[in-house]
């Protein structure tokens, strides 16, 4: 499965875990369960480690859309860290990331250490 979500209800969180290949349609698919699941307030981990796979720049502009959607349904999400790889694939991702949080207003972070993210999200969170 190129996507898998834990949740762990007692921390509000959940770690979505991509491998390759994966689609932007795949992450849409997640973010909608996040809402029917009622957890678009959880603080979320998007674990891009190990991927290889890169989203189109219309695919990119259609998540910030659909982003812009589920605002206007649900309100603000939780924190958002996501995690890459220090490479060229990595730094592609991580301008993406940031692009998407900016556009989606979103407090996001980007990480290589999963240890970091947590901690910030520990940190930060409400």
């Amino acid at each position: 499965m190129p996507i898998v979500t834990t949740r762990d209800d007692e921390h509000h969180l959940l770690t979505v875990k991509l491998s390759d290949p994966w689609s932007v349609e795949e992450i849409a698919v997640s973010v909608d369960r996040q809402l029917a699941e009622n957890t678009w307030k959880y603080d979320t981990i998007y674990d891009l480690r190990g991927t290889r796979g890169m989203p189109t720049e219309p695919d990119i502009l259609w998540l910030v859309k659909q982003g812009d959607q589920y605002l206007a349904l649900r309100g603000a999400r939780g924190l958002v860290a996501v995690l890459i790889d220090r490479n060229e694939s990595g730094k592609l991702q991580q301008q993406y990331a940031e692009y998407a949080g900016v556009q989606n207003r979103v407090a996001l972070r980007v990480f290589d250490d999963e240890a970091e993210a947590r901690a910030w999200l520990a940190s930060a969170s409400r």
